[in-house]
């Protein structure tokens, strides 16, 4: 798996003077940096199999099924450290950094690296799709943080917690990970035991500690391969065939006029806290900006819009916002914001980072969505259904680690004129800017 400015470390730690007979033996640490992308700190376990990682802010920690654990002792023990480190100078990485004491010498692993890396890090942008081809994007009708209401009542608003892959009915699903079936049987979304064929999903553990959701499969197309592995644990390769989709029996009258037929596929830590499968695929070559319709400002509350031309009160900064990913016919929400405040002379008085909607999901899905977007506050009223999609974000919600943050006050920015801006980024960065002229008298 390729990795851009990869570092590898293999630190074995020991003391020739320590008895370290009663201590736990010394982890395997990686460190592994992609070029301006999400860094990644893995720290393995020899002992016991733990895995302690993080992605971006996400802690995806996990524990390794006991035969892959098995599997890289055995890589490490065939290493000679003393010998490799004698024969070859200090390299590039990969490298070993070998500790006797306060003695260190540094030596290439050639070969070695791809390997653990697969078993220890999560792919960004490299991981095949669920579709043929495997090696090319296919069209996305959802994200994961795409706004969903289906109900007349109110608090059924949730997230979308996976990716919708658009595909014509019947379509053939190919695994994207290398794991273990764990499950291939009904779900219910109220949590019952209802045998929907249409709520039918297939479930692998991957060896790299991803949980991967196939939805929507058709119970009656599971493949054999399938069956072996949820029966006798063997490893389900990438490319294997899952099953085919069902047929989607409602249209989605709002853009497409065709029904909805599509894999609902769920990428998610151990610990089933959502993670980004577009941030995980093979990308799209996408070059078109997000799309504002407007910027809205509402007081600290949330129940009123204010007129820019005299703000008297501390505001929220509300944007319409969508993205057509690749020429995709369904509006999709951006990625992140950022928010600035500028005087008359261009001087930035005020700037909120921009914060990644990732840092702000739960294993719950229903938790902070009308916190993130509007579900009817100040009159806003964000839809997201088969007919209609409207997506009234809080560009102000939540500051760069996911936590909420408190509105703009009238102290940040002072008096007179101002002027305020909203960028949106999609998912590969492309970005738009709308400004708003603003008056503090």
């Amino acid at each position: 798996m390729p990795l851009l400015g990869a570092v590898l470390l293999l630190c074995f730690l020991c003391s020739c003077d320590v008895d370290t007979s009663s201590q736990r033996p010394q982890p395997v640490v990686l460190v592994s940096i992609e070029r301006a992308t999400v860094r990644q700190h893995v720290t393995l376990f020899l002992d016991t199999g733990e895995v302690n990682r993080t992605f971006g802010t996400v802690d995806a920690s996990f524990v390794m099924h006991h035969e892959d654990h098995e599997f890289i002792i055995s890589l490490i023990e065939k290493v000679n450290v003393e010998e490799e480190c004698s024969s070859n100078g200090p390299t590039m990485a990969p490298v070993l950094t070998y500790r006797r004491g306060m003695v260190e010498e540094k030596c290439g692993l050639a070969g070695l690296q791809s390997l653990l890396d697969s078993f220890l890090l999560i792919p960004e942008r490299t991981m095949p799709w669920p579709f043929e081809p495997q090696d090319a994007p296919h069209p996305v009708g959802h994200t994961v943080n795409s706004f969903q209401d289906y109900s007349p009542i109110p608090g059924d608003e949730y997230f979308h917690p996976g990716v919708d892959i658009m595909a014509s009915e019947y379509s053939s699903v190919y695994n994207v990970l290398p794991g273990r079936v764990v499950k291939a049987g009904y779900y219910d979304l109220s949590g019952g035991n209802a045998q929907d064929p249409m709520y039918f999903e297939v479930v692998v553990n991957t060896q790299n500690g991803i949980v991967v959701q196939y939805h929507h499969i058709d119970p009656t197309s599971v493949s054999d391969e399938v069956k072996e592995s949820l029966q006798n644990g063997t490893i389900l390769p990438v490319g294997a065939k899952i099953g085919f989709i069902v047929s989607w029996p409602i249209v989605e009258t709002g853009y497409s006029n065709e029904p909805f037929h599509h894999l609902h596929l769920n990428t998610f830590t151990r610990d089933l806290l959502p993670l980004n499968g577009l941030q995980l695929l093979i990308p799209h070559p996408d070059e078109r900006a997000p799309r504002f319709n407007g910027i809205f400002l509402v007081d600290a509350a949330r129940t009123t819009v204010l007129d820019p031309d005299a703000l008297t009160d501390d505001f929220r900064v509300v944007v319409e916002v969508y993205d057509l990913m690749d020429g995709n016919v369904w509006p999709l929400p951006p990625r992140r914001y950022e928010v600035r405040v500028g005087d008359e002379r261009g001087e930035t008085i005020l700037k909120r980072a921009g914060y990644d909607y990732v840092a702000a999901l739960s294993p719950v899905k229903e938790d902070f969505v009308c916190d993130y977007y509007l579900c009817g506050d100040a009159g806003m009223v964000s839809v997201g259904d088969y007919g209609e999609r409207r997506m009234f974000v809080e560009a102000t919600a939540f500051d760069k680690a996911g936590a909420k943050a408190p509105p703009i006050t009238r102290a940040d920015v002072g008096h007179g004129k101002r002027v305020l801006s909203v960028s949106a980024y999609d998912e590969y960065e492309n970005c738009s800017v709308l400004s708003l002229s603003i008056t503090l008298p």
